[in-house]
C-alpha cells in the first residue's frame, strides 16, 4: 500500500503548476487524477490535468455513490472518485491528490493511514489577487467571490499536517518533494523496526520452545 498526499490551497495560489512541476522534475510519483464539471482551460488536457465530465454524467456517479468526495463550486462540480485513489495507492509507493480542505477532511474518512496533508499558501492576498486578476477568466464578482472563499481556505491550513509557500513553483515544488521524502523515510523506518520487532519476539518465542523441548 502506497502512501498518499494530498495537497490544497486556495483558488489561483498555483496547486496545478506547483504539482505538474513536481510531477515533471519527478516521475516517480503518481497524481490522482480528479473529476470536474467546469470547461477545460487552454493549458489543460483532459486526463492528465483533470477528468472532464458532462453535469449529467458527474450527478450520474453521485446518486451511484463513486465519489470519495465531491463539492460544488463556483456552479461546478469538483470530486475524486474512490476508485481511482484507491486504484493509485496500490500501484504506487507516492501518489498526490489535489483538492480543497473540505474534501481532505472526506477523504479521511475512507483512507485513515498513510495519508499526509500538505496546504499550499499564497505570498500574501494581496499577491492570489494579483495572480486571479491575471489569469482573465473571472469577472470581478467573481474575483471578489474567490478571494472570500480564499480566507476561509487558508484558516484551515492549520488542520494539515505541513504547510508551504508558494511564492516561486520551483522553490515551492522542492518544499513539497522534501516533505514526502522525510514522510515516506519515517515511514520506511517505521516499517523496518516493526520487522525488527517481530523478528526478536520470533526468536525469544523460539528460544522458550527449545528450553521447553530441552527440559
Amino acid at each position: 500500500m502506497g502512501h498518499l498526499f494530498v495537497i490544497s490551497g486556495p483558488s489561483a495560489v498555483g496547486k496545478t503548476s506547483v504539482v505538474r512541476y513536481l510531477l515533471d522534475k519527478n516521475p516517480q510519483l503518481s497524481r490522482v487524477i480528479t473529476c470536474t464539471t467546469r470547461a477545460v482551460r487552454d493549458n489543460e488536457q483532459d486526463g492528465v490535468d483533470y477528468i472532464f465530465l458532462s453535469k449529467e454524467d458527474f450527478r450520474e456517479k453521485i446518486e451511484n455513490n463513486e465519489f470519495a468526495e465531491f463539492s460544488e463550486v463556483y456552479e461546478n462540480y469538483y470530486g475524486v472518485l474512490l476508485a481511482s485513489i484507491q486504484e493509485s495507492m496500490r500501484k504506487n509507493d507516492i501518489s498526490i491528490l489535489v483538492i480543497n480542505w473540505e474534501g481532505f477532511q472526506k477523504v479521511r474518512r475512507f483512507i485513515t493511514e498513510n495519508i499526509t496533508g500538505i496546504f499550499l499558501n499564497p505570498p500574501s492576498i494581496e499577491e492570489l489577487e494579483k495572480r486571479l486578476r491575471g489569469r482573465n477568466t473571472e469577472n470581478e464578482g467573481d474575483i471578489q467571490k474567490r478571494l472570500l472563499t480564499a480566507r476561509l481556505d487558508i484558516a484551515h491550513s492549520c488542520e494539515y499536517d505541513f504547510s508551504v509557500e508558494n511564492k516561486e513553483i520551483p522553490q515551492a515544488a522542492e518544499d513539497i518533494f522534501s516533505i514526502i521524502s522525510k514522510v515516506v523515510s519515517g515511514r520506511s523506518e517505521q516499517l523496518d523496526g516493526g520487522q525488527e520487532a517481530k523478528e526478536t519476539l520470533k526468536a525469544q518465542e523460539m528460544q522458550k520452545v527449545s528450553r521447553v523441548v530441552v527440559g
